[in-house]
């Protein structure tokens, strides 16, 4: 008697259950945008949206970014509930969100300023003239060298100063990479650049000259 009670309960109660409405899940009602409103050349700032309420339920995909002016600052992240922003080129653009499917949308306007690389690229020129003062040394060092006896050992001799000229020329490429990549990205300006590029181009000759002066030194033995 008592299964037969348990088991009538658990059937009208399964019952009611089904019965009952489902509770669904508030429609957003706001979306706003959070996050920094200003970013440098070639660099990333993060927004976030903010939806109201918060037990809306909205999917990421159903929420999407634009910018009003992509090459001053682009959308990284087109459909999320954040998105990063890089910024290209100085100016200002407006950035949109929406959620697809309704008439909910935020907007903010980003300004793009220019990176300071004063500091940095006066930190590069003065590692640049420390190249060209650990050329000179090399050059005094080969100047005064006493040459082997043997040919072993004036080939040892030179192989050694040629790998020191050539670790020199390695650290320009390096830099002259680094900055050349800064500038397409348009985080420097041209003309920054380019008083970049003539300062290594100084370096780069004198060590074509060292390297012909440590041929010479040789009698031109290992060319």
């Amino acid at each position: 008697m008592k299964k037969k009670l348990m088991a009538s309960l658990l059937i009208f109660a399964l019952m009611i259950t089904t019965a009952m409405p489902a509770m669904a899940a508030p429609k957003a009602k706001k979306i706003a945008i959070k996050g920094k409103k200003t970013v440098t050349v070639g660099s990333t700032i993060e927004l976030d949206s903010v939806i109201t309420p918060k037990k809306a339920k909205v999917k990421d995909y159903n929420i999407i970014w634009k910018s009003s002016k992509p090459s001053v600052a682009r959308v990284l992240d087109k459909r999320d509930d954040d998105t990063k922003i890089e910024g290209r080129k100085a100016g200002t653009a407006t950035i949109t969100v929406s959620i697809k499917g309704t008439s909910l949308k935020a907007k903010c306007k980003i300004t793009v300023k220019k990176a300071n690389n004063k500091a940095e690229i006066s930190k590069a020129k003065k590692t640049i003239d420390s190249y060209k003062k650990d050329a000179k040394k090399l050059k005094a060092e080969i100047k005064n060298l006493r040459l082997g006896k043997t040919y072993k050992g004036r080939r040892t001799q030179y192989r050694k100063y040629e790998n020191r000229i050539d670790k020199i020329d390695d650290k320009l490429d390096r830099l002259e990479d680094k900055w050349e990549d800064k500038y397409d990205a348009g985080k420097i300006s041209y003309s920054q650049y380019e008083s970049l590029e003539e300062r290594i181009e100084g370096v780069e000759e004198y060590l074509e000259k060292l390297e012909e002066y440590l041929e010479k030194k040789f009698d031109y033995e290992f060319d």
